[in-house]
């Protein structure tokens, strides 16, 4: 089994053993090896040890006593196999306490906590306490972890209290808990050390660089502390964004570093600096240089065998990120083949689980079952209790590919299965959330239920992240992200019933959300239960996402001046947030709202040129455009052309939207032949749907239109265009109307009124199959309708003119009177009524409470009558 990832920088307090026996006090070899040990040299110490326990003539005492030293020895040297030896050939001094500690140096946790924990009655030793204390935090059971410290903060030991106390502070820390670290107190390396990280978790990054100095520059503390200060160093960067400087600084020090404890966390946070920077990376030239020869530290011409170990060591770990980068790349076959060189040439490295969980992932995906079951078998005899990691592992990786369904078997294979309650309750807690993405309601409802068994026998604290209260939450989640109409009643019924979880205010973002989303948006509501989270025990994420869900509640009740403010405030608070953009995206389209474009203008350049790698960045620069057009003023105009310009050129998402602009804005300028450049270039993209090109032909034939005014052959050009358009059978109505009335416009400019009156008829006849049926149908038809009209009446065909209006009036829509009423007056006018004329209808406005009655058909109007006597 690997040797497990500590993040702890306490180690286990040793006591050395009883005063030694008269007749070993005597023995020189004894006295030597305890200098040895004192000296520093643990291993030459357990060598002399065990040399003079295969001695004749030692008493019962004396040889416990020998033992005893040698397993600490041992211990001190990190040689555990050494001290389990020494275990079953003699008697020790607190056994238990040393079996573990080998068991820890072994990286068997789970075997190290049922040693210390399997006689319940008999009282532990305190140093006992805090070896247990340590495997329990690394086990990630801090509840219990904090139980077995507790006792010890008010030891009468010194050197036990300070080394309880750290590991207290350390589980506070990894629980979110900063308070009680920064307070000014002891000023030793290791506190200080520990201050740092509160501080830089608290998001106080400059106070945290400023005591990492103190530590770095400290004499005291000890190589790893050190090393625990340069790494805590690179992740103050990478909260900076200064991904680049982390990433030089972690390869300086993993590249001067011959042997380090922390080699886990440093190519973690190696790989998280690499994997910000921003596209195309390259894979860094030491990283691949490690993986053939190790680093600059190592290259000695007669190296030790312990170097040589740390070498092999390193070279693993260079293997298996390298092998993650490229698997990120998508060039799966050479990210497979490092995989399987370290799984070769590596066999016990503490990547090993890690490798194998990656190699199965790539050849899941590459449906390779063959070698994924290899894998999994190799996995059952390497680590032995493998069958509940496999199916987890396997379990897991169904999970995010999708497939829930046997996700949700595995999982329950794997709680089946689970040597422990946090195993199971993890695996119960998968399995659950695995049911309610299948659907799995009823299945779900029995999986909670052995979770609340679990989780109360476990005696999991306050809340853990895999309760049953916590799988409660994430069914509401779950609900809502699908907008089911019980989701409201699940979050509902969550913050009844948890009010002080540590998710409470989760429950209440999430429900605040929802109402904002409704229609219409529930905003007092919404505002309600908003300030309700604000009173819970909050993270300092937590109220972050509380002042963020504040500016989206500003937004819906059109509070943007407020939303101005707050978002100020925001950038002010939260300067590291992984929201900034979404803040400033808020506030920048607020100005735009508000019609402060010279603001807007601004904000929205703030975003293009800080966070060019978001997918904000783009939109960002379009609006920024919009912005500086509207400002009304040449600068504006010309800054916006060339940002539409650039984005056309990225051929991103907005390239067709900017190059529309580009075309709108040399038009309304009067441009019209740049606009008309611009429309040919839209029409040239491949990523223009059929909508948007339908729109941009028509535009063309509107800008060849103007054109036509002082160009004539231009007007046949936009002819040609809209004949060409008009053939396809398919076009929906409204792109028939308006290309017919374009059309029609376009003969008549040329002179050519005939052709412009079919036009106008092509529109009409064509209502006939398939008729206007939403506002915009209506509006180009009836253009076209009138513009017929002015053509027959400009011809003098009054007969004709009449029943075009007509046929208009048929057709339901606000023209439908006034073509009605046009009609009337051309027949009256030009004595084409048969009949009595009708008298004009009142024209009747929709907010007026009159009902309007019609004349009767049989009693015309006098005065029409008179007029038409006349």
């Amino acid at each position: 089994m690997p040797k497990p990832r500590f993040r702890f920088i306490v180690s286990a307090l040793l006591i050395p053993a009883a005063l030694c026996a008269a007749g070993l006090e005597d023995a020189a070899d004894y006295v030597s090896a305890r200098q040895a040990l004192a000296d520093g040299l643990p291993g030459v110490a357990g060598v002399k040890a065990e040399r003079l326990l295969k001695q004749k003539g030692w008493t019962r005492v004396e040889t416990r006593q020998l033992a005893t030293f040698a397993a600490e020895a041992w211990t001190r040297a990190e040689a555990g196999g050494r001290v389990l030896a020494l275990a079953e050939a003699y008697d020790l001094d607190d056994e238990t306490f040393w079996r573990g500690e080998a068991l820890v140096l072994n990286g068997d946790l789970l075997g190290a906590r049922k040693i210390l924990t399997e006689d319940e009655q008999a009282p532990r030793q305190a140093r006992t306490r805090l070896l247990l204390a340590q495997i329990l935090a690394a086990l990630g059971e801090n509840a219990a972890a904090h139980a077995e410290t507790t006792p010890l903060l008010t030891a009468t030991d010194e050197s036990l209290r300070t080394h309880a106390q750290l590991l207290h502070n350390e589980i506070d820390i990894n629980e979110g808990k900063t308070a009680a670290v920064l307070p000014a107190g002891a000023d030793d390396a290791a506190s200080n050390y520990l201050r740092a990280r509160a501080l830089l978790q608290s998001g106080q990054i400059i106070p945290a660089q400023n005591v990492l100095k103190a530590v770095l520059a400290a004499t005291t503390g000890g190589e790893r502390l050190h090393q625990a200060a340069i790494l805590l160093e690179a992740e103050a960067w990478l909260r900076q964004n200064q991904t680049a400087k982390a990433q030089d600084h972690l390869l300086k020090f993993l590249d001067a570093t011959a042997d380090s404890r922390l080699w886990l966390e440093a190519f973690d946070l190696l790989d998280r600096a690499h994997q910000s920077l921003k596209e195309p990376r390259t894979l860094p030239e030491a990283v691949l240089r490690w993986i053939s020869s190790g680093n600059a530290a190592q290259q000695q011409p007669d190296p030790s065998p312990v170097l040589a170990a740390a070498a092999a060591d390193f070279r693993g770990h260079a293997i298996y990120l390298t092998a993650k980068w490229l698997a990120t790349e998508k060039r799966d076959d050479e990210a497979v083949s490092l995989l399987e060189a370290l799984l070769q040439l590596h066999p016990g490295h503490p990547r090993l689980s890690d490798a194998m969980r990656l190699a199965m992932e790539i050849y899941a995906e590459h449906k390779i079952d063959a070698r994924v079951l290899a894998l999994a078998e190799a996995w059952r005899k390497q680590f032995n209790n493998a069958s509940a990691t496999v199916d987890f592992a396997a379990g897991s990786i169904l999970f995010r590919r999708g497939d829930h369904r046997q996700a949700l078997q595995l999982f329950q294979n794997a709680a089946n299965i689970a040597t422990t309650l946090t195993e199971r309750r993890r695996a119960l807690f998968n399995a659950a959330v695995a049911a309610i993405l299948a659907s799995d309601f009823t299945l779900y409802t029995s999986l909670l239920g052995q979770l609340e068994i679990v989780s109360n026998a476990a005696a999991v604290g306050k809340e853990s992240n895999d309760s049953a209260a916590t799988l409660e939450l994430e069914k509401a989640l779950f609900l809502a992200a699908g907008r089911k109409p019980e989701a409201e009643l699940g979050l509902r019924a969550f913050i009844r019933a948890y009010p002080k979880h540590p998710r409470y205010a989760d429950a209440c973002i999430a429900l605040t959300e929802w109402m904002l989303m409704a229609v219409p948006p529930r905003i007092q509501d919404a505002q309600t239960t908003l300030d309700s989270a604000t009173a819970a025990e909050l993270t300092p994420a937590q109220r972050q996402r509380i002042d963020y869900t504040r500016l989206w509640l500003r937004d819906a009740a059109g509070d943007l001046k407020t939303l101005v403010t707050d978002g100020a405030v925001f950038l002010k608070i939260w300067p590291q947030s992984p929201l900034l953009t979404e803040v400033r995206m808020k506030i920048a389209s607020a100005y735009f709202r508000l019609e402060d474009f010279a603001n807007a203008r601004t904000e929205f350049e703030i975003i293009a040129r800080d966070y060019p790698d978001t997918p904000h960045a783009e939109t960002a620069l379009y609006f920024a455009a919009m912005s500086a057009s509207s400002v009304m003023s040449m600068e504006g105009r010309t800054r916006a052309l060339a940002i539409w310009e650039e984005l056309a050129q990225k051929n991103g998402p907005l390239a067709v939207a900017a190059r529309r602009q580009q075309a709108l804005s040399e038009r309304l300028q009067g441009n019209h032949v740049p606009a008309l450049t611009a429309l040919d270039k839209v029409l040239a993209m491949k990523s223009l749907d059929p909508e948007q090109r339908r729109m941009t032909v028509c535009e063309k034939a509107e800008v060849l239109l103007l054109l036509g005014k002082t160009e004539p052959v231009r007007l046949d050009a936009a002819a040609d265009l809209l004949d060409a358009f008009l053939s396809d059978n398919a076009l929906p109505f409204m792109w028939k109307a308006r290309a017919g009335f374009t059309l029609a416009s376009a003969h008549h400019d040329a002179k050519r009124d005939t052709e412009a009156l079919e036009a106008c008829y092509n529109v009409l006849r064509a209502a006939d199959m398939t008729p206007p049926a939403s506002p915009a149908d209506y509006v180009w038809f009836s253009k076209a309708g009138f513009f017929g009209i002015d053509l027959l009446e400009a011809a003098r065909q009054w007969e004709p003119a009449a029943r075009l209006a007509e046929q208009i009036a048929q057709r339901p829509g606000d023209r439908a009177v006034e073509a009605r009423e046009r009609a009337t007056k051309i027949r009256l006018e030009h004595f084409l009524w048969n009949g009595p004329a009708p008298t004009p209808p009142k024209v009747i406005k929709f907010d007026d409470k009159i009902e309007e009655k019609p004349a009767s058909a049989d009693k015309p109007a006098a005065k029409s009558t008179k007029k038409k006597s006349r």
